[in-house]
């Protein structure tokens, strides 16, 4: 920053800004309170000329009592500007940090809500899996079902034989009788010899006939178990809807949880946007307290500039040696 020259005047107010906070006015924090500008050199003859002054003693004049106000002024003016510079960085980095937290936390819940979907989706793959193998045990069942009615619907053709079978042998047998009364009544002569002929074909017939109802009763022994293992099936089957109607509820309610979460991730992604929104207003409020920062700064180094000024008239004032300027 110019300052038109460096003088004893302007190395004073900096030396006295220090001796008032408490520091020793050394020649490095002299410069640096000048804002890094003069030669070490100067700065140190000056001092030496001040500290010689302070040696010898001599009334306070008008113009010294003037430059000391001055000093304390311009002292006091750059304090309020560090102090007010100072707040508003602080304010700033809380701000900062406040954003930060909420942009952590929003960060947090958007990566929960998507492992839930991921995990939502996943689960509706298993169970759509799930229903996939159900229907396939399903349509083996009914294969097995129409595969055991048309072995009902045979052994029901066997059993209408068998039955067919065993009404001709009774029909023989009634003949049979009716010829054995027939061949009686007419030929009593050999009655012992076709009595002997048709109770061995009688006896015949009744073994044929006792074997004819034993497979009989087997068939419809194996029947009995067709049809017994026909109900299992069909109960089998009504199970295996029922757990089907159950599976279809149970999607219907996982697809609806989908569609809730997906409602939940869309409110989610507007209050991201919001918060977005919010973020961009943060940001232009920082823009403008930065902006009005550097107007302070500037408004700061305008008024430095104008003491620096007032303090050269001072020094071309008679009593004031003449200002030795430094360039910068």
């Amino acid at each position: 920053m110019a300052r038109g020259g460096m003088n004893l005047a302007v190395v004073k107010i900096a030396r006295d800004a220090l001796l008032a906070r408490g520091k020793h006015p050394s020649i490095d924090r002299v410069r640096v309170e000048l804002g890094n500008t003069g030669s070490k050199s100067t700065i140190q003859r000056y001092l030496k000329e001040l500290e010689a002054r302070e040696r010898t003693p001599s009334p306070p004049t008008v113009d010294d009592e003037l430059q000391r106000l001055i000093g304390a002024v311009g002292t006091r003016l750059t304090t309020l500007a560090e102090e007010q510079v100072a707040d508003s960085r602080e304010q700033l980095n809380q701000d900062r940090a406040t954003y930060e937290q909420q942009r952590l936390h929003l960060n947090g819940h958007v990566t929960q809500l998507q492992q839930a979907h991921a995990t939502q989706n996943k689960e509706l793959q298993a169970l759509r899996e799930h229903e996939r193998a159900l229907q396939d045990r399903l349509r083996e069942a009914d294969g097995e079902r129409r595969r055991l009615a048309q072995s009902e619907q045979s052994l029901q053709q066997l059993l209408a034989e068998r039955a067919a079978q065993v009404q001709s042998l009774e029909d023989k047998h009634r003949q049979a009788r009716e010829a054995l009364e027939h061949f009686r009544q007419q030929h009593l002569a050999q009655r012992e010899q076709e009595t002997q002929r048709h109770d061995s074909q009688l006896l015949q017939l009744q073994h044929e006939l006792r074997g004819t109802r034993g497979e009989l009763l087997d068939k419809q022994q194996e029947l009995a178990r067709l049809f017994q293992d026909n109900e299992r099936l069909v109960g089998e089957r009504r199970a295996s809807q029922q757990r089907e109607r159950q599976l279809e509820r149970e999607v219907q309610q996982l697809i609806r949880q989908h569609q809730a979460a997906e409602e939940r991730q869309h409110l989610e992604q507007r209050q991201m946007q919001t918060l977005t929104g919010e973020r961009a207003a943060l940001r232009e409020r920082v823009r403008q307290h930065l902006i009005k920062e550097r107007q302070q700064l500037r408004s700061l180094r305008a008024q430095t500039r104008q003491l620096v000024h007032l303090q050269g008239l001072l020094s071309q004032t008679p009593g004031v040696p003449a200002p030795a300027p430094e360039p910068t």
